[in-house]
């Protein structure tokens, strides 16, 4: 599972076990990473998340780890962000203006008949660079 690069003193606490430790036990799993997750790493990274208008497969994805957890007989408790933080919306809005951009710009190599450049574009333009 991918760490965490923001923060580099918590990934040196990073501790790998087999999953059968976790037996008859329930954990806390940040939704907001956990579905992260599904934006950012392969296999569930969609490059035309954008053009297709949200995420697809999710489902067999998120159905796949229950059961996996479930086999496992571990119990999640997805834990969602609660209220935001002062700032954190003006962030979150700026974010989205960059990838409306980011998108535009995907679609306009695809008007162009520039296939190969618009899957990348799509793929790359999430709204989080500066």
């Amino acid at each position: 599972m991918p760490t965490s690069t923001e923060d580099l003193w918590l990934n040196e606490q990073v501790q790998h076990a087999d999953v059968s430790q976790l037996e008859d036990t329930a954990i806390a799993v940040d939704a907001a990473y956990y579905l992260q997750l599904f934006l950012d790493n392969p296999p569930y990274h969609e490059p035309l998340l954008p053009a297709l208008g949200g995420l697809t497969g999710i489902l067999t994805h998120i159905e796949g780890d229950l059961d996996s957890w479930k086999a496992n007989k571990t119990i999640p408790f997805f834990i969602f962000n609660g209220q935001s933080v002062v700032g954190q919306d003006d962030v979150s809005v700026q974010r989205g203006k960059r990838a409306i951009v980011g998108t535009d710009e995907a679609w306009g190599l695809y008007f162009q008949s520039q296939a190969n450049e618009a899957v990348l574009a799509f793929g790359s333009h999430r709204g989080t660079e500066a």
